[in-house]
């Protein structure tokens, strides 16, 4: 495993030789317990020369060195290209939809902190199991669409609220009666105006 000072300062950016070093130090583990080959990414696999990966018939660990040097995507795919994070195999884990804030600790720790993680959460998958990564793509694809109803609701209160002030009362109705469970007390009521309006219209 790393340690605090394998590679000098754990903020500078590895060089290739280094950043390959580390994933193998750090996930040969993969090889030697659970039947993955590790592969140096090449010019026909990736543009990007800091990837490695440690592939299987059924699933690949994929290392990536990102945002020139400072950090590193960790992702596992399946055999159909679906991708998760790490942090997707923890059942309590909840993905966020904000755009991510990067912490710049190293490349070296965090490769070392997603291994870890790797092996504390993925045992089941990694015997086999590839109904915890369809649970973790399950899950994934609940908060996605959790986020794109938020953003609708969002948009369809606008758009009733600039209805509302034009007295479009079909348009009003049409806009929040889909999202009437979730309306607060004040736009309930202009839903419930703009009823009463479109009752009495000839």
């Amino acid at each position: 495993m790393m340690t605090e000072t394998s590679f000098g300062d754990q903020h500078s950016r590895p060089t290739l030789d280094e950043f390959k070093h580390i994933c193998h130090t750090e996930l040969h583990w993969l090889v030697t317990e659970y039947g993955f080959r590790e592969v140096a990414a090449d010019a026909a696999q990736s543009d990007n020369p800091f990837r490695v990966l440690f592939v299987r018939d059924d699933l690949t660990v994929d290392i990536e060195g990102i945002n020139y040097g400072s950090h590193v995507m960790f992702r596992i795919r399946d055999r159909h290209g679906r991708s998760i994070g790490v942090n997707n195999l923890d059942p309590a884990f909840v993905p966020s939809n904000k755009p991510h804030k990067w912490v710049e600790v190293g490349q070296a720790v965090e490769i070392a902190h997603d291994a870890r993680r790797l092996r504390a959460l993925g045992t089941p998958l990694l015997e086999g199991d590839l109904s915890v990564f369809d649970a973790a793509i399950a899950r994934v694809d609940a908060v996605r669409a959790a986020y794109a109803s938020r953003q609708q609701f969002g948009v369809a209160v606008e758009k009733a609220v600039a209805a509302f002030r034009l007295e479009q009362w079909p348009r009003v109705i049409e806009l929040l009666e889909p999202h009437e469970a979730a309306l607060s007390p004040r736009m309930a009521r202009k839903l419930a105006t703009a009823r009463q309006h479109a009752a009495a219209s000839p």
